[in-house]
């Protein structure tokens, strides 16, 4: 298989920048990234790049009024992945609680909870300041998470699915529609011994056949939150929560506005960089 990698230069670098561009490169098919010292790298497959597709990118031409951003690109054969991610992925602590880390990385000491994620070319690693947010929100709300049933949409690697899992979550649906994302996911909850996990591929379609849910966590883009939010609501419980990010902090009022239409009520927010993580409730 053959895939086009392109080179990111942001000057002056910043990894905010980085992380919204990637986050916006996740939207539209890129799977695969590394961290250089001035950008970072992406990776799609060669039959689905598209180069005007990276001209018009909204979040890259928001940027590019304040920073200068080059582009290169070629074409590479497929290989190890594994190294690749090993020469870039370094591990995080989320909260001093969460470590997520590959299973090249060695533990730390004292830390409630332990996530291993080997991500080769799938979005979530936890490096992202939404993923961070969304383990936090899990963390914060694992009481009402234990012993419930969890959906997560656009689960990519399954880290948060693992990690609700870790707060004794009953039963997990991951759903991701990137095939990669699937079978990476897969490889992940065998790593972390997870057995009340299930991945799916698909979209939002899929929720009309499964039983509700107590508690829906979808960590995917402002965009896509927005026109599925109805299914969201429709297989959520009543008095359970939507916990959703993706977004910037500019987006909540749109967020919320949707949500509560729908009779979903907003509880709060944290904030990371201009990033945001919210927390709904469904009145019973």
């Amino acid at each position: 298989m053959t895939y086009t990698e392109i080179k990111f230069s942001i000057n002056p670098y910043e990894e905010a920048v980085a992380d919204a561009l990637i986050a916006g490169l996740s939207d539209i098919g890129y799977d695969g990234f590394s961290y250089n010292d001035d950008g970072f790298t992406a990776y799609i497959n060669k039959e689905r790049y598209n180069a005007k597709a990276i001209e018009e990118l909204e979040i890259r031409k928001y940027f590019s009024e304040l920073y200068r951003i080059s582009v290169s690109t070629q074409e590479i054969e497929d290989q190890d992945w594994n190294k690749v991610w090993e020469e870039n992925f370094t591990p995080i602590v989320v909260d001093n609680r969460i470590l997520v880390r590959a299973g090249f990385h060695q533990p730390i000491p004292g830390i409630s909870y332990e996530i291993i994620i080997e991500p080769k070319m799938s979005f979530g690693t936890g490096h992202h300041a939404t993923t961070a947010l969304m383990l936090h929100a899990i963390l914060e709300h694992a009481p009402e998470i234990q012993n419930k049933r969890v959906l997560d949409m656009g689960c990519g690697t399954g880290i948060l699915s693992i990690m609700a899992s870790k707060v004794k979550a009953r039963e997990v649906v991951g759903i991701d529609i990137d095939e990669w994302a699937y079978n990476n996911a897969m490889e992940n909850l065998q790593n972390n011994h997870t057995n009340n996990i299930s991945i799916k591929i698909g979209n939002a379609s899929l929720l009309t056949a499964e039983q509700p849910f107590n508690v829906i966590l979808a960590n995917i883009n402002r965009n896509i939150l927005l026109n599925d939010m109805e299914h969201y609501n429709a297989c959520l419980l009543p008095d359970g929560l939507l916990i959703m990010s993706g977004f910037y902090e500019k987006d909540l009022p749109m967020i919320r506005k949707k949500a509560e239409s729908l009779g979903i009520q907003f509880i709060s927010y944290q904030k990371k960089e201009q990033w945001v993580a919210s927390v709904f409730h469904k009145k019973s």
